[in-house]
């Protein structure tokens, strides 16, 4: 006797994207890391030395977890910055790099939400929320700062990885920065606000 079977016709999560021409919008992909262009633009002030704008730019490397579900507007998927290395120059500070703040022992972490922007229209854009804890080092003030409360970063986005996307602190946030040399003193600085465009792959060693 001969049984026959029939075909899995259950719909599966498509391989991790390595270049734009494998991004698909509304689907979601397996996990992987993602090492992309990131430019970022920060609103800091330095007590005593004054506010500005700096972009900076570099790159980021996020790890994403398989998804919960196949189904874009139903999954969600939780996403871990496991590098940020971007730099810039401040017409007020001088050179200023940013980095994840590994020493805190808080891991920059977030989550692709379940659900979309806008309800019930399976074919818009989720929600992605990151909490980050970042060290900026000032060379020329010379400070190196870092956060306490999370900055939080959202984007809205149509695919994954979100190549091409911006977002940013939703308002100005506002959230205080120490130094690293007397972490329980009063504040140093503050970052206001965050605006960001995520690139495309980086190749390694540029």
């Amino acid at each position: 006797m001969t049984l026959a079977y029939e075909a899995d016709t259950r719909p599966a999560l498509v391989p991790s994207p390595k270049a734009l021409s494998e991004l698909r919008l509304f689907t979601m992909p397996e996990g992987g890391i993602d090492r992309l262009n990131f430019v970022t633009w920060d609103t800091v002030e330095v007590f005593g030395v004054g506010e500005d704008t700096i972009e900076l730019r570099g790159y980021y490397r996020i790890q994403r977890a398989d998804p919960t579900d196949v189904d874009w507007m139903e999954a969600s998927v939780e996403i871990t910055m496991l590098e940020l290395n971007v730099s810039g120059i401040s017409q007020k500070f001088g050179p200023v790099h940013a980095s994840v703040n590994y020493s805190i022992g808080r891991p920059s972490r977030g989550r692709v939400r379940p659900g979309t922007i806008y309800p019930g229209l399976p074919d818009s854009p989720k929600a992605c929320i990151m909490e980050g804890y970042m060290q900026f080092e000032l060379s020329a003030v010379p400070i190196v700062v870092f956060n306490k409360e999370p900055i939080v970063l959202q984007h809205n986005i149509t695919h994954i990885p979100p190549v091409g996307q911006g977002g940013g602190t939703s308002v100005r946030a506002d959230v205080e920065l120490f130094r690293t040399e007397n972490p329980d003193g009063p504040p140093v600085a503050i970052l206001h606000q965050v605006k960001t465009h995520i690139g495309a792959w980086q190749v390694q060693g540029t």
